[in-house]
This record gives C-alpha cells, structure tokens and sequence, in this order.
C-alpha cells in the first residue's frame, strides 16, 4: 500500500500516466464533439467513414498539442537539471538546482546540489592545500635566507677581530727588536679584540639557545623591582665613565611577577648596554616602572641620534645595526636587542621602541602574578 501511495505521489511515471490520461480525456471529448458537429452538417455530404477519420485526425493533433504543453513543463525543468550539470562540470561548484518535484527528478536535483558542495568543498581543500605548501616553502626559503644570512653576519662579524689578534700577535711574533711598552700596547690591542671575539660568541650562543622551542624556563615569584635596582646598581662604574645622570622612577618598591630571574637580568642588561653604547656622553638615562593590575611595564629611555622609522622597524631582528652601530667603538653584536625581544616572548610580554627628536625608549610590558606575597 505505502508502496502505491509513493507511486500515485512522488513518481515520474505517476505524472507521465496523468498527462497522458489528460490528454486522451480531451482529445476523447473533442474527438466526440468532431463527429457530432460533422454528422449535423447537411451541406456536405460525408459518410460516416470519413466523419471517423477526420475526427479521429484532429483530434490525434489536439492529443499530441496538449500532451507535449503538458510534458514542456517537465522537460523545461530536465532542462534546468541539464544546464546546472554542465555549468558543474565547467567548474563553478557556487550553483544550485530548486527541488521542484518529490520524485525521480526532485532525487536528482538533489544529488546535483550535493555533487556541487562536495565539489567546492574539494576545490576549497585543494586551493587551501596549495597555500600551505606555498607558505610552506616560503618558510624553507625565508628559513634558508636566514640560515646564509646568519653565516654571512657571524663570518664578518667574527673576522674583523681575529684578523686584527693575527695581525698584532704576528707583529710582537716576527719582531723581536720591538720595545717593552710595544710589546704591551700591541699585546693589549690583542686582548681587546679576543673579549670582543668571546662576547660574539656568548651573544651568538644565547641567541640560539633562546630560540630553541624546547629552551626551559625557570618561573619563579621574583621582586621585578629589586632585580632592576639590581641591574642598575652594577651599571653605576659604566655610567660614570660615560657621564650618565640615571635617573630612577620606580611606581612600587615590590612589584612581583612570574619570571626567570637570570633571563630577566640579562633583558635588563641588554637595554643599559644598549643606552651607554648609542646614547650620547655626559647626558640623562631615565629608567621608569609602571605597573596596573595586569601587567608591568618598564622603560628605559636615552638620548642620542633619533633611530630612523626604516631601522626602527627592524632593529630587534637578528645581526640587525644601523650604520652609525657598525664602528668598532659601539661595534655591538646585533643580537643584543634581538635576545631581549626571545626573553621578552618567552614570559609572554611585548617589546617595542621608540625614537623621537633624540630620544630612544625602548618599552617592555611584562605580565604580573596574581600572587604578591608583600
């Protein structure tokens, strides 16, 4: 019975039996309606022979008129299901078929909306696939770039002062005739050079220890204010030599925070160092510390040349120095700012700079615990 009922109500061929029973009903009612009017004709005289083929003639084209109006509705839609196929196969997956009958068809135009998402789905997959293969190898050629970038940087920064503990060794070497004070003014030259070759390689060694994913870092509850007082503290012989008034305003004597005390001391060193090397002598360094209820913020700002906006942008990259920092007496190693932003990072922080008539501020917001034992 269900069976049935689906046939009489959701079939093709349920609607093919009715527009041909409709068709046959008309043209049987028409083909009736012929005989009766040609038999009332009295001015032609036809016989009953010829009545039958005549009606019977019209109305076979009466049948075949209404049944082919009655399929045009059909075929206009087997129509639409043909032209969504070929737009498909042409490969735009953005079109949809209305389901306008519960049958065959209606099946049908379902299954071609559902071919469509499953294609566009797919191409989404593909185009999303080629992206990542193409930041991917990107990536392999920017990491490879770097990797040539590093060896460039480390051969010519390294080459300078061994070339230079060569030179004045061979010369105290391959002169004996050289005087005492000589021997000491090139022997002191020397030295110079090698802690200038041991601070690359400890600053290189940091650097790649920092960028480590696997690198552990000891969190602990540390007084940040202390530490920075600390720091400050062992600068003073530094900033006397250069001339510098410090100036210290700190927010909170006990501000605490979740931190690595060693890789925080070496942030705070990194920034003083960088304040001697490229401020200018006998001027202020100001070093403050803000804090709210999330985070700490600590600045140190110097006076000196104002850092251009093209340099500023890249001045935490690896081996990254303006021309004015690449003369032997700052001579930094370039990865001094660009191990603090590593620390900064690794206690989930932020690092920035600014530079603005002759004033460089160098910004450091670090996150604070929710524990504060004082």
């Amino acid at each position: 019975m269900k069976k049935l009922k689906r046939l009489f109500m959701s079939s093709f061929r349920w609607r093919l039996l009715i527009n041909i029973t409709l068709s046959y009903i008309l043209t049987f009612l028409i083909y009736s309606a012929l005989v009766v009017v040609f038999s009332n004709i009295t001015f032609i005289h036809l016989t009953d022979e010829v009545i039958y083929i005549i009606a019977f003639c019209l109305s076979l084209i009466i049948f075949l008129v209404v049944f082919f109006d009655l399929m045009d509705i059909t075929l206009q839609y087997i129509t639409t299901l043909n032209d969504t196929i070929q737009q498909v196969t042409s490969g735009d997956y953005n079109v949809s078929t209305p389901i306008e009958y519960d049958d065959e068809l209606g099946l049908l135009a379902a299954n071609i909306n559902a071919l469509a998402l499953t294609l566009k789905e797919k191409n989404t997959e593909s185009l999303i696939l080629k992206e990542n293969e193409r930041l991917a190898y990107d990536a392999e050629r920017n990491a490879e770039q770097q990797k040539n970038a590093l060896i460039t940087n480390v051969a010519h920064d390294l080459r300078t002062p061994l070339t230079t503990v060569i030179g004045y060794l061979d010369l105290i070497m391959n002169n004996p005739d050289l005087t005492r004070e000589e021997i000491y003014k090139y022997s002191s030259i020397a030295f110079d050079k090698s802690k200038r070759l041991q601070m690359l390689m400890d600053d290189l060694f940091e650097f790649t220890k920092l960028e480590q994913t696997d690198i552990k870092v000891d969190f602990i509850q540390l007084n940040i204010s202390e530490l920075l007082l600390q720091i400050v503290d062992e600068f003073y012989p530094t900033f006397q030599e250069h001339d510098l008034a410090v100036h210290i305003d700190i927010s909170q004597p006990h501000l605490i925070i979740k931190g690595d005390g060693m890789l925080l001391a070496r942030l705070f060193d990194n920034l003083l160092s960088n304040a001697v090397k490229y401020g200018d002598d006998h001027s202020d360094v100001t070093i403050q510390m803000l804090n709210s209820d999330t985070d700490v913020t600590i600045k140190v700002i110097n006076k000196g040349n104002t850092i251009p906006p093209e340099d500023l942008s890249k001045i935490f990259d690896k081996f990254y120095r303006t021309d004015e920092s690449r003369s032997s007496s700052t001579g930094g190693s370039g990865l001094g700012l660009a191990i603090a932003k590593n620390i900064v990072e690794l206690h989930g922080g932020q690092i920035l700079a600014q530079s603005y008539k002759r004033k460089t501020t160098f910004v450091v917001i670090l996150p604070r615990s929710l524990i504060d034992p004082f």
